[in-house]
């Protein structure tokens, strides 16, 4: 009897040391203050749209200095969706750690094309088919598409063939970039009068006539075979247009 009052008395007495414990732990994290502000940017694919600068002084900008702020005064939640509004970026995480540390991982979208529409409007339209406006900080090194194009940035304000366009643009460039050799060829596409996709290739002096963005596996096929054939012969910059939109075909128009 002795021995469990003994026991009953032991467990009381550690009980009440955890919850002493417990509550200076409390204590200290209520007054607790942040120490540091640690911000990552990821930079795949060598985009700079914004960076560790740029995210730390939107969060500044809130009026809040986040550093030397209790803890507990800290919003995540409303630091998180001012990094969010920010166009560039894709997707935002902030927590903070029991050490006394708020931290920031930023990822940012990727352009896939860039659209300069006749009434000389521009933008990005990112590897998820939504539109990106421009930076004054960084602009990307991506397909550009011009010409008969002229659907504003605005996905409300287009209509459904113009929103049909852009969806041809982006199936267009998403083949051309899944393919390397492609991928290196495909700078500046132009939109024609009729329609049609038209390639200005990095290299040789041809205009390539694509027609639209179905059955491209085979006309690149085409078109890959032909310009093999006459870069053995020196004969590829003799050609000004090469049009491949027809089927089983490669028409040709020479400069001279």
């Amino acid at each position: 009897m002795k021995k469990r009052i003994k026991q009953i008395i032991k467990w009381g007495s550690t009980a009440v040391l955890a919850l002493v414990l417990l509550g200076f732990a409390n204590a200290d994290r209520n007054d607790a203050r942040c120490w540091k502000f640690d911000v990552q940017v990821e930079h795949l694919s060598g985009l700079y749209f914004i960076d560790e600068a740029f995210v730390r002084e939107q969060i500044h900008n809130m009026g809040q200095p986040v550093v030397g702020s209790l803890m507990d005064s800290l919003d995540i939640t409303d630091m998180r969706s001012r990094i969010m509004q920010l166009p560039s970026v894709k997707e935002a995480t902030v927590y903070k750690t029991v050490d006394g540390c708020v931290k920031v991982k930023v990822s940012q979208r990727s352009p896939l094309f860039r659209v300069i529409t006749k009434n000389h409007g521009s933008y990005y339209v990112d590897n998820e088919g939504g539109r990106m406006p421009l930076s004054n900080q960084y602009t990307a090194r991506v397909p550009v598409i011009t010409g008969n194009i002229d659907v504003p940035f605005a996905s409300a304000e287009s209509t459904e063939r113009e929103e049909a366009l852009i969806q041809s643009c982006f199936d267009l460039i998403k083949h051309f970039e899944g393919d390397p050799f492609w991928s290196s060829q495909a700078e500046h596409f132009v939109v024609d009068a009729n329609g049609d996709f038209v390639m200005i290739p990095r290299v040789g002096r041809a205009e390539i006539v694509i027609g639209d963005e179905t059955e491209l596996d085979s006309k690149l096929r085409r078109l890959k075979a032909f310009m093999k054939e006459m870069s053995h012969k020196n004969n590829l910059n003799k050609y000004k247009r090469i049009n491949v939109k027809y089927r089983d075909q490669v028409v040709c128009e020479r400069f001279y």
